[in-house]
């Protein structure tokens, strides 16, 4: 895209400075100042600066790209526009778009007949608003198929992110499982074993009766092993929720995520495992629909009121709505059915999400 865009410039820029090289040096500026902010807008790295620089550059470039009109009497200068609706396509709704293409049109015909006073140039008009058109039928279709990959990533990660916590609870499971075998099979028929080793013991003579006496006590050693093995078996392992989320954020395109884990208690229960997982799908899910950020953070820890706490924040505009809509009404419903709270906020610096539950809960 960088490359197009330069080649664009160049195609435009270096006929319009020839022609204008016995003009003053301000009408070359417009050229030469454009340049600088193609190559950033058009730029992917979206750490370097966010989108509200980005929207103020657009607004330069429009009105720099209208500014180059008056400077020569040639329609040239409206490919830079060509290339500025397809630009603005990812940044503006169809509806602003098409008013950019109007404004343009309505620009390049007043300028051309009542500055330059050149005849009612309709036909040009015309054929530059149908490019104008195309260019942003074309980058419509783009942004709608990026969206789609991205929703295609996104669910790929939250699948990748479930089947790992379902992995664990399998585990888990299969732990339990094996336990209950262990204790309910081979420890009853162990303590059988020992109980007729133990009487066989006692009523042999010797040689017999050390020999009996050996496996008595090998069955009895057997038996203690097998009893501590079912004891680990059945003690609750914690979930590790930082590899389920760390899968979850490592294939999502276009933001910055970052995961901090302060001290905190493990989680043994599966549902308000599950029940994070879901608000952070959630929130990710809102922040590239809803937001025009860059970055968000997750980040764990406890406080005096809860022992388990969540926050996420982005550095998005925020919602424009005050009233929630039904993605975080579902996410406060889940959140209370296992008695925690939830809480979000939205300013002009981002948008917060904060879910927290108490001890009992988590460990129930």
């Amino acid at each position: 895209m960088l490359v197009t865009a330069l080649i664009t410039w160049c195609a435009v820029a270096i006929p319009s400075l020839f022609a204008l090289s016995q003009a003053s040096a301000w009408a070359w500026l417009p050229h030469l100042i454009l340049l600088p902010l193609i190559l950033l807008v058009t730029n992917e790295s979206q750490q370097s600066y966010g989108y509200a620089v980005r929207y103020w550059l657009l607004a330069i470039m429009a009105v720099l790209i209208q500014s180059a009109g008056f400077m020569l009497p040639s329609s040239v200068y409206l490919i830079y526009s060509v290339m500025l609706i397809a630009i603005l396509t990812f940044y503006l709704s169809p509806v602003q778009s098409y008013c950019y293409i109007l404004f343009a049109s309505l620009s390049y015909l007043l300028i051309q007949t009542l500055y330059w006073a050149q005849p009612w140039p309709w036909v040009e008009t015309g054929l530059f608003a149908s490019f104008h058109l195309f260019s942003y039928v074309v980058s419509h279709r783009m942004r709608e198929e990026r969206a789609a990959k991205e929703q295609a990533q996104l669910a790929n990660s939250q699948l990748l992110a479930t089947q790992s916590l379902l992995g664990q609870s399998v585990s888990r499971q299969e732990r339990l499982h094996l336990a209950r075998e262990l204790h309910d099979d081979v420890g009853h028929q162990l303590t059988s074993l020992i109980v007729n080793l133990d009487v066989a013991r006692r009523t042999a003579h010797e040689p017999l009766k050390s020999q009996l006496q050996q496996s008595y006590t090998l069955a009895r050693e057997t038996l203690e092993k097998i009893r501590t093995l079912v004891s680990d078996k059945r003690a609750d392992q914690p979930l590790d929720l930082e590899a389920v989320l760390t899968e979850l954020i490592h294939h999502v395109p276009r933001i910055e995520i970052s995961l901090t884990f302060k001290p905190h208690p493990v989680l043994q229960s599966l549902s308000h495992a599950h029940c994070i997982l879901r608000v952070c799908q959630e929130s990710i899910t809102n922040t590239l629909k809803h937001s025009n950020a860059t970055r968000l953070g997750i980040e764990f820890g406890h406080s005096e009121e809860a022992d388990f706490k969540m926050k996420i924040t982005d550095n998005g505009t925020g919602a424009k709505q005050s009233e929630p809509g039904n993605g975080l009404l579902g996410l406060q419903e889940r959140v209370r059915e296992l008695k925690g709270d939830f809480a979000w906020q939205s300013s002009s610096k981002g948008f917060v999400v904060q879910v927290s539950f108490k001890e009992t809960a988590v460990n129930e």
